[in-house]
């Protein structure tokens, strides 16, 4: 079957003239050094870019900073010469993803680069960030060869088999900080009072025995240090367990949270195949003038209709999530115009299909979509392109043969992406599990006083002395007798 035709002039001025990944790249570099991805609000915020500006500064050479999403910087090094054969300048080129810095790069200028790398990767944890990562190997740059070698070898050798402690706690974590908050503040107090009951029964137990059990304690006492206790085990929690956020990342604005749809929407705007920049391209020029000349068969087909082709990543860092309905839903709302909305992960090559407001059988489009379209097969895994270009031919011939229907496709708002701010808001400490935990500290503070007081009476019992024998006993009598 072929696959591909010839180009009309007006697609072929719009392929030839389309940049590749690391000439974008090259671009942005000559307007500002320092390039963050408008694809990642949810980790790296562009607010960040003159943070990272700054850092870049302590290197002491020209330094050229990419932030990109993961799938873009697999080839890292690659990628690092191509960007800098294109802007033909000098100096340290560093890639960074949405947690530390993956690749650098060396060029003209004598830096320990990867002395540097190997200490941001081992002596920070996981949950560092970018910019943490980032600031560490600045840090490492500046300090030369001699001294960053030693300092990465010391790294390697400490942080081989186990990484340092993570900086920040998850919403697990905080649950069980309130879970154990709520016991011991029910099981202290209780467990004091409980003890100071036991201890009167005991002294009134032997009050005549002839042993001392100690001064009496007056009643007031066990509760008011039962109270203090209460107040001592919640300022103790606040204060230790003082975490607020999930993360180090600053909450993003409105507008970086929107920056990546309207990007897409308005390329959308001027050519229903938008092929995201930042990412490698997964179609070459035939094959897109051949996605073109299906679609523009479709507008005018019988029930047909505009086709939008978003070949764009989908992660979770991204304003939607990585949910690529509520990503459709967002780019249409912003075209403002009815159609076949396609969004196409050059990254893992996924191929997901929503129809706003065409005369297209829903169940069809949902139910009968060809795995070998959607997710691809075995040869799409192997392929670097995905077969992107292959599959989507294929899904212009499927949605050729989907039935019409009478009325227009209704589609559904697919829910929310979770709020930047809310997702890294840790609880109040006072909430959640802490509920529970209060129940549970008083029945705690009843098993440890019924075991502590069962040891008690153990020692007690070996403590008490045995009653004399009947025999030595003194024979005591009255001395009269008595009126019965």
């Amino acid at each position: 079957m072929a696959l591909f035709a010839t180009a009309t002039p007006a697609h072929a001025a719009d392929t030839t003239s389309a940049p590749t990944q690391a000439a974008y790249l090259a671009d942005r570099l000559r307007e500002n050094p320092v390039y963050v991805s408008d694809q990642l609000p949810r980790a790296v915020p562009r607010s960040t870019a003159p943070d990272f500006a700054r850092i870049a500064k302590e290197t002491g050479v020209p330094t050229y900073v990419m932030v990109l999403p993961l799938q873009s910087v697999r080839q890292g090094k690659e990628l690092l010469d191509a960007v800098h054969d294109r802007l033909g300048r000098d100096g340290l080129y560093v890639l960074l993803d949405d947690s530390s810095v993956t690749d650098a790069a060396a060029y003209g200028v004598r830096v320990p680069a990867d002395d540097a790398w190997t200490v941001q990767l081992y002596e920070l944890p996981s949950d560092a960030g970018p910019l943490l990562s980032f600031e560490r190997f600045a840090e490492v740059i500046a300090q030369g060869g001699g001294k960053a070698a030693a300092r990465a070898e010391a790294a390697r050798a400490e942080y081989e088999d186990d990484e340092p402690a993570e900086m920040y706690i998850g919403q697990a974590d905080r649950r069980n900080q309130s879970f154990l908050t709520g016991i011991a503040l029910t099981g202290v107090p209780l467990l004091i009072l409980l003890s100071a009951a036991y201890v009167r029964r005991v002294r009134r137990r032997y009050a005549g025995s002839g042993k001392s059990t100690g001064a009496r304690t007056p009643r007031r006492i066990p509760a008011l240090v039962a109270v203090l206790a209460s107040a001592a085990v919640a300022l103790t929690a606040l204060s230790v367990f003082d975490q607020t956020r999930s993360s180090g990342v600053q909450p993003p604005t409105p507008a970086e949270m929107s920056a990546r749809v309207e990007r897409v929407a308005a390329g959308l705007e001027r050519d229903p195949v938008y092929a995201d920049p930042e990412s490698p391209r997964v179609l070459d020029a035939r094959a897109r003038d051949r996605l073109h000349d299906r679609i523009s068969a479709f507008r005018r087909s019988d029930g047909g209709g505009p086709v939008f082709v978003s070949l764009v990543p989908q992660t979770y860092e991204s304003e939607a999530a990585g949910d690529s309905e509520l990503f459709a839903a967002a780019v249409h709302a912003k075209v403002r115009e009815d159609g076949v909305y396609v969004v196409a992960d050059p990254g893992d090559g996924t191929i997901d299909v929503y129809n706003h407001g065409l005369r297209l059988d829903a169940n069809h489009l949902f139910l009968d979509l060809p795995d070998s379209i959607s997710l691809g097969d075995s040869r799409a895994d192997e392929a670097d392109d995905h077969l992107i270009g292959e599959r989507l031919d294929a899904l212009m011939t499927f949605l050729d043969k989907t039935p019409r229907t009478d009325r227009p496709a209704e589609a559904f708002a697919p829910a929310a992406a979770p709020s930047p701010t809310e997702e890294t808001a840790l609880p109040p400490l006072f909430s959640t599990d802490f509920w529970p935990g209060l129940f549970v500290g008083v029945f705690a503070a009843l098993l440890l006083w019924a075991l502590l007081a069962g040891v008690a009476e153990l020692v007690l019992r070996r403590w008490r002395p045995a009653p004399e024998p009947a025999h030595r006993l003194a024979l005591t009598a009255p001395r009269e007798p008595s009126a019965s």
